[in-house]
């Protein structure tokens, strides 16, 4: 006898870069966690459009050539316009009594004004005490709403890129993101990761050498000692950066989603996983 398993479809994680957008569309069916469709599509060139109504139309490209009928969506804030922090709620303390502290403390993290800042609490799951405070830049999650809403999209939740890097890399201690001009390198903490943003078209040399002193920073100060290190980019930029940084004894490997290396639609992984903790997965 067969037993059938009701499958839930899931919100479709959307990676919107300014030279490509990924979708991946994932279901979930008991502890499993199955990719059903993925793609990368590139943003086409059009001196007559504006970059957002050209990034629109090849998301709405993408996801009409998908099967799925899913329109509901995860996106993610930019690194370099989004903070977080772990939040600690002394006892008795209600949710709204969190949140205007949250605001607060908002004050004193970032230099943005009020009406520039969505602060968000979210529990930390095994930690009543904590939750994970973020910080983001108003028009920048405005701006990718219209985006997404303009290619027929339904975003329900912004998230924020060290989390959907966690979820989507295991197994690791740090994440360095080099597949555009600007890299980026995310430390994954206990609760929370932090995000170093480099200089666009750096020499793998110059890269290296920034990201031993990123990961030095992060011993110092007791967030992570990072022996494992997972690089996503261009294969022969992924290979030169793992010989500068292997001689200083990080362990590199490449990212891997199943037995996909280096798939372009990595972060739209984590993305798509935000309802749910992968347990078990079929990446292609």
């Amino acid at each position: 006898m067969r037993i059938f398993r009701r499958s839930q479809s899931l919100p479709l994680g959307v990676d919107i870069r300014p030279e490509t957008v990924s979708i991946v569309a994932a279901v979930a069916s008991g502890d499993r966690f199955d990719i059903r469709e993925m793609q990368t599509l590139e943003v086409r060139p059009d001196e007559g459009l504006p970059d957002d109504l050209r990034a629109a139309h090849a998301v709405r490209d993408l996801v009409t050539s998908f099967s799925t009928r899913e329109r509901r969506c995860v996106l993610a804030a930019p690194s370099s316009d989004v903070v977080t922090s772990v939040f600690r709620c002394p006892p008795g303390m209600s949710r709204s009594e969190a949140e205007r502290a949250g605001a607060l403390e908002a004050d004193q993290t970032v230099p943005w004004p009020t009406s520039e800042r969505l602060v968000a609490l979210d529990p930390i799951p095994g930690h009543s005490d904590q939750a994970l405070l973020s910080i983001a830049r108003t028009s920048v999650i405005e701006r990718l709403i219209a985006l997404a809403n303009a290619a027929g999209l339904r975003p329900i939740a912004i998230d924020v890129p060290s989390c959907a890097w966690r979820r989507a890399v295991v197994g690791v201690d740090a994440l360095l993101d080099c597949s555009s001009d600007r890299a980026c390198l995310i430390v994954f903490g206990q609760f929370v990761g932090t995000s170093s943003t480099f200089a666009p078209r750096l020499l793998d040399e110059r890269l290296a050498a920034l990201v031993r002193t990123a990961l030095g920073e992060a011993r110092r100060d007791g967030l992570a000692d990072v022996q494992r290190l997972a690089v996503i980019g261009p294969r022969l930029r992924y290979e030169s950066l793992q010989e500068l940084l292997e001689i200083d004894g990080y362990h590199v490997s490449p990212v891997t989603i199943g037995s996909v290396e280096m798939p372009s639609w990595a972060f739209a992984y984590g993305l798509a996983s935000w309802a749910v903790a992968p347990r078990g997965l079929k990446a292609a």
